[in-house]
């Protein structure tokens, strides 16, 4: 008769049956984190046109980076926002941040982002079918209440460049 499985070899440390418990562990975590799958929108590739507005206790403000530069109120470009939404989505520690508290809502998601040592940022996604969205993004920054929106949508298809 043929053996399929080779004897316990005695001298091995590790138990075959501590192996096969590691190993189903192992099994089971990964069919788990099929949980965690991105369970958001997604969108058509192409090229998209972004238009952001920021406002500081309810009043239009122009967006600066740390440098002192404007940040790009208008941009066209090419890609995919679902990638994007993905990476935000991640339940997990990415960074210095966390989502939390992502629910559905009727035509979007919800949630909470906490950045170390910074009140949550409550981001709100208006999904308007695979070519259209509105993110909305408040917080505080101190005394100062912050909202950002960024109003997208799909204007055509990507070209090579000439």
């Amino acid at each position: 008769m043929t053996q399929i499985v080779p004897p316990e070899d005695k001298s091995n440390p590790v138990p075959r049956r501590v192996m096969l418990a590691i190993a189903t562990a192992c099994a089971l975590f990964a069919a788990s984190s099929e949980s965690f799958a991105y369970d958001g929108p997604t969108f058509r590739t192409g090229l998209w046109k972004l238009e952001r507005t920021l406002e500081t206790n309810g009043q239009p403000t122009d967006r600066r980076q740390p440098s002192g530069l404007l940040i790009a109120q208008h941009e066209t470009r090419c890609g995919n926002p679902t990638n994007a939404l993905k990476a935000e989505f991640t339940p997990l520690e990415v960074g210095a941040c966390n989502v939390s508290d992502l629910h559905k809502t009727a035509d979007g998601y919800v949630f909470q982002k906490v950045c170390r040592g910074a009140t949550p940022i409550t981001t709100e996604i208006n999904v308007k079918g695979d070519s259209a969205y509105t993110e909305i993004n408040e917080g505080q920054m101190g005394k100062i209440s912050t909202k950002e929106t960024v109003v997208a949508h799909r204007v055509g298809d990507c070209h090579p460049p000439a």
